[in-house]
């Protein structure tokens, strides 16, 4: 008898025993199904040696095809030699062929170098991922430790990218405001492999695409340009390091603001390799640069849409926008999100993954603003991540979103608007959300990468 992983493709011969598990992919026996003919063969997926995310190391693969299925059946990418550098390929390779492309190397050279100031931004998942490296329960949130762990390596500055989500919340709303007033759907931009892909499949989209930069972009540019300046510090000689989930934000960062990217897993590397306990770890604070929860929430599908919104209900209102009043509802592959304004409903949906995406372009009309995060869950499921059992994906991404929303009460500050540094940043530099100046800072301008599928299918 024969039976294929539909998970990963692997095929097990003989009968099932109970208690069977994948070699590959460690999905249980419910994912497999009896074959009786010849499957076609999946072989690995295309990894490009310049792909500035995703690196393969050949003596390991085994070309058992995994990633092809992930990319195809998960991610949603059909065309072989397109890559939206999400990393997911990474999170199913069962013999770890494939990781990110480490760039925590440099950035110990850089920190070696007493030239240079070495400033670190940490995204939200990373303190809910870290601690699957040294043998903490699935989602503790360890800020206090992953800040120390930053310090301890030589960081000189570790900040919070929480700030740069309230920054992003401030101006995203003031965007969709506008955009409400000329009746036009809003997409969210948050996400780098969401970006990469409307720009590669629906180029039409990308006018309903919010221009604002992502928070890690904001809140590098914001560095540069007014914090430096008032700690007197050489832009040539401070480098900007991003400590993220994500491999794709090692693809965004590219002729931005913010120099080096490296993952949840890097970091785990370096503190390994400079010997450092990180159990034994007291908690540190961030240096004066942090957010408010409506930051920290970002890290979690469905939590930037909550943030804009409280946002977006400020403006219109001018008071703050309670739970009570937020309708959340699961639709099965996306969470529909309604607020009521004087006597207008607003509509959001926050989605991940692509082919639920697509799934939801089918009614798109339907919402005001809509959320895309590529990997299932959002941030906390990144491909920089921490390895996970694949048998315990779901109870890990779902330890990791709740730690990050246990963060979103009292006596934490809920709302971005009332972040005191980002009213500081406002009055002092700004003047406004959708400034002159905020969107000379602050926005980009989305290029159409249409023909990179049209070359590929010549």
């Amino acid at each position: 008898m024969k039976y294929k992983c539909n998970n990963c493709g692997f095929i097990h011969f003989g009968e099932m025993p109970d208690g069977y598990y994948c070699p590959l992919c460690h999905a249980n026996f419910s994912y497999f199904e009896l074959v009786s003919e010849e499957e076609k063969k999946y072989n690995r997926k295309t990894v490009d040696i310049n792909n500035p995310s995703i690196n393969r190391v050949y003596e390991r693969c085994i070309n058992c095809g995994v990633c092809t299925r992930t990319c195809e059946n998960i991610v949603g990418i059909k065309c072989d030699g397109v890559c939206i550098k999400c990393g997911q390929c990474i999170m199913t390779c069962p013999t770890g062929a494939l990781t990110p492309k480490y760039d925590y190397k440099k950035v110990m050279e850089y920190i070696a170098d007493p030239s240079y100031t070495v400033i670190a931004l940490t995204s939200p998942a990373v303190r809910v991922g870290i601690g699957d490296a040294f043998g903490y329960k699935p989602g503790e949130f360890l800020e206090g430790k992953m800040v120390s762990a930053l310090k301890k390596i030589g960081f000189d500055y570790v900040f919070d990218t929480t700030f740069g989500a309230d920054l992003t919340s401030m101006e995203e709303a003031f965007e969709l405001k506008d955009r409400l007033e000329k009746k036009s759907l809003m997409f969210s931009s948050c996400c780098p492999s969401w970006v990469n892909y409307v720009s590669i499949y629906h180029p039409e989209l990308i006018p309903n695409l919010s221009t604002c930069k992502s928070p890690i972009g904001m809140e590098a540019s914001i560095i540069r340009e007014f914090y430096l300046k008032e700690d007197g510090l050489d832009s040539k000689k401070t480098i900007i390091v991003a400590v993220t989930p994500c491999t794709s934000k090692k693809y965004e960062i590219i002729n931005t603001d913010c120099d080096l990217v490296i993952t949840t897993s890097e970091l785990s590397h370096m503190i390994r390799e400079l010997n450092i306990d990180f159990k034994s770890l007291d908690e540190s604070d961030f240096d004066t640069v942090n957010g408010s929860s409506s930051g920290t929430i970002y890290g979690a599908s469905s939590g930037v849409t909550l943030s804009v919104i409280r946002v977006l209900f400020y403006y219109l209102t001018g008071r703050d926008l309670t739970s009570d009043e937020i309708s959340i509802k699961n639709k099965g592959y996306y969470t529909e999100i309604k607020f009521k304004v004087n006597k207008e409903i607003i509509t959001c949906a926050a989605v991940s993954t692509i082919p639920n995406l697509e799934k939801l372009l089918t009614i798109k009309d339907e919402f005001n603003f809509i959320e895309v995060m590529n990997c299932a869950g959002g941030c906390i499921n990144g491909g920089g991540q921490i390895l996970m059992p694949q048998n315990e994906r779901d109870k890990i991404k779902n330890a990791r979103s709740k730690s990050l929303f246990k963060k979103d009460i009292k006596p934490y500050i809920k709302y971005a608007y009332k972040n005191p540094i980002i009213k500081d940043l406002y009055e002092d530099y700004l003047n406004n959300p959708g400034s002159k100046l905020a969107h000379k800072i602050l926005h980009i301008k989305h290029k159409d990468l249409s023909n990179i599928v049209n070359k590929k299918e010549d």
